[in-house]
């Protein structure tokens, strides 16, 4: 009897101390990834402590022509559900990940917002724009709430305060971008077509959509002598994109150099001032001004 009741207290002290050590696992709650940044960074201020969301493309990495490896899509199939722009910004490794991961749900959550488009070919940049970042956060709720019903309210909520947020830069671009001099972008690619469509800008860039486009020596000619001929004191480079280009065209024709975000991903100097969407959206605003004044 005595053996056995040693048995049990030594049985019972193990399991309070492994209740007692044990940490919370994040499996505990429902797995969402996000295909990139601004995605990864709009579903976690409306998913909050709820779920557990996980960026796809790793920060620092330019979301233009990035593929995952095998092991990322194997780590991703786990996953109740991935949240992903569309509008081709994903193309074609979304795709492979549907197939890999047939138990997970997939949300696109660019429905709703008018495409630009050249051609063919869709400008999957909307999410600069205030005005279109108001509709892939509702789509965003509506995911969320799809994924997990029980906490609809507490969705609710986060959607209303991020919401009011970007209704304030939305007004905020409106105003202040109305009142510059200047109204033409000269930029390295057309990252920022749906903030001239949605603001009243004329957007001029060196290449087209995508940031690894190989410019012209006749398109740098033509930037030049538009920057002369509008008086145009700041040329753009955005994110990633290559700066030696922008500074032929700077030299050429008197303009300054100004970066500015993309946002589709963190740069470690961002992640470091622990720079988010908002502020970068607000840093955006400010440079677009200072360059067309």
């Amino acid at each position: 009897m005595k053996k056995f009741l040693a048995i049990l207290i030594a049985f019972t002290l193990i399991l309070s101390l492994a209740s007692c050590t044990a940490k919370p696992s994040e499996t505990s709650k429902p797995l969402v990834y996000a295909s990139f940044y601004p995605i990864y960074d709009l579903t976690s201020k409306i998913a909050g402590d709820k779920l557990t969301v996980k960026n796809i493309i790793p920060f620092n990495e330019s979301p233009h022509g990035w593929e995952p490896s095998a092991k990322e899509m194997t780590e991703i199939a786990k996953a109740k559900a991935v949240i992903y722009l569309g509008m081709t910004m994903e193309d074609p490794w979304i795709n492979k990940v549907k197939e890999a991961a047939p138990n997970t749900e997939f949300f696109e959550v660019s429905k709703g917002i008018e495409p630009i488009k050249k051609g063919n070919a869709i400008n999957p940049h909307p999410w600069l724009s205030p005005k279109e970042a108001l509709i892939i956060i509702k789509n965003i709720k509506d995911a969320l709430v799809d994924i997990d019903p029980s906490n609809k309210d507490y969705f609710e909520k986060n959607y209303q305060n991020l919401k009011s947020e970007i209704e304030n830069l939305d007004k905020q671009y409106r105003e202040e971008l109305s009142k510059t001099r200047l109204k033409t972008v000269v930029l390295f690619h057309s990252a920022f077509a749906y903030v001239a469509r949605d603001y009243g800008l004329k957007q001029e860039p060196l290449v087209g959509m995508s940031a690894e486009a190989e410019p012209s020596p006749a398109r740098i000619s033509e930037l030049v002598d538009l920057i002369k001929k509008e008086g145009i004191k700041y040329v753009f480079v955005e994110g990633m994109a290559p700066a030696k280009p922008m500074e032929t065209i700077a030299k050429e024709s008197g303009a300054q150099i100004m970066r500015i975000s993309t946002i589709g991903t963190l740069s470690k100097e961002d992640m470091e001032r622990n720079a988010d969407f908002i502020s970068l959206m607000k840093e955006n605003l400010e440079k677009l001004k200072k360059g067309l004044e």
